[in-house]
């Protein structure tokens, strides 16, 4: 798993429907910045016609039952956001989310896979160096938080680590690569430690952090020198967390300063910000480039 040549990438983003408008916003940032790099959208089969619009150029469309397989269903109507199964109880959609996000390397060739939600906007061009640290690629590796410990703890129980083994990072961002070897790896891994198929392990299991589980694995089975992955503490992303918003001019200073190295902002969903209000910031950042 050392350094690679294959510089593939791929920006995969996980969605559903209440995130539509965030998510067209998220398109259309990348066709503005970034056309050439593949963009893979997953949707559940139910959701799959309400993207349909935004398939096409470099941009793909995947179900997220085509990852999943046939031993889990969405639940239809207002119940969408659950998933059942004769193997798991039921199962939340943003379980459903992260484990899409792992078996991701089954549908999508790239080498590397980027992560992003919705809620991401990119407003700088930006190519494969950008993801390097010290000619690895660069994964979020800062100072824990609140949830680090909860979700590390969990982390090394699917893993089979010892509660004690290292201290906690948090590894959870929200443009988080990761690379198809590791993944295959890391579900291989689940698997041993748990004796059964890694999908069920984790619907079985009711809070985790997709991020974290990898980052432990990463960091306390595997080690950094074995890897084509280096500790990031590289700020590609501004977030809005912590910002009220409350006046134009909050807003204003939000998207006049930044990070060199940043190449997209996130405003949360949860703020509740139509995207309509902070367009005009982005489109004035897109006509920079």
């Amino acid at each position: 798993m050392a350094k690679t040549s294959d510089q593939s990438f791929a920006v995969v983003t996980p969605t559903y429907l209440p995130d539509l408008a965030r998510c067209e916003l998220l398109a259309e940032s990348l066709d503005r910045v970034a056309p050439e790099i593949p963009h893979y959208l997953i949707v559940s089969r139910h959701e799959r016609a309400a993207f349909g619009h935004l398939e096409g150029g470099s941009r793909r469309i995947i179900e997220a039952e085509a990852i999943l397989g046939n031993w889990i269903v969405r639940m239809p109507g207002r119940q969408g956001g659950i998933w059942l199964s004769l193997k798991a109880m039921p199962v939340r959609g943003w379980i459903i989310q992260q484990i899409v996000k792992i078996g991701a390397i089954e549908l999508i060739p790239a080498h590397t896979l980027v992560f992003c939600d919705s809620d991401v906007v990119f407003f700088r061009r930006f190519q494969y160096d950008d993801l390097l640290v010290k000619g690895k690629v660069g994964l979020l590796d800062v100072d824990s938080n609140a949830n680090s410990f909860r979700w590390t703890v969990t982390g090394r129980r699917l893993l089979g680590v010892p509660p004690s083994k290292g201290g906690d990072r948090n590894h959870v961002g929200y443009v988080v690569s990761w690379n198809r070897e590791i993944i295959r790896a890391m579900q291989q891994r689940i698997e041993l430690s748990t004796n059964l198929n890694w999908q069920i392990a984790l619907a079985r299991t009711p809070s985790f952090s997709e991020y974290t589980i990898h980052g432990v694995f990463v960091r306390e089975i595997l080690g950094y020198e074995t890897v084509d992955h280096a500790p990031s503490t590289v700020p590609l992303v501004k977030a809005s967390w912590g910002e009220k918003f409350k006046s134009e001019k909050t807003m204003e200073n939000f998207f006049s300063d930044f990070d060199p190295r940043t190449i997209a902002v996130m405003i949360h969903s949860k703020d509740g910000i139509d995207p309509a209000r902070y367009r005009p910031y982005l489109e004035h950042l897109w006509k920079l480039q």
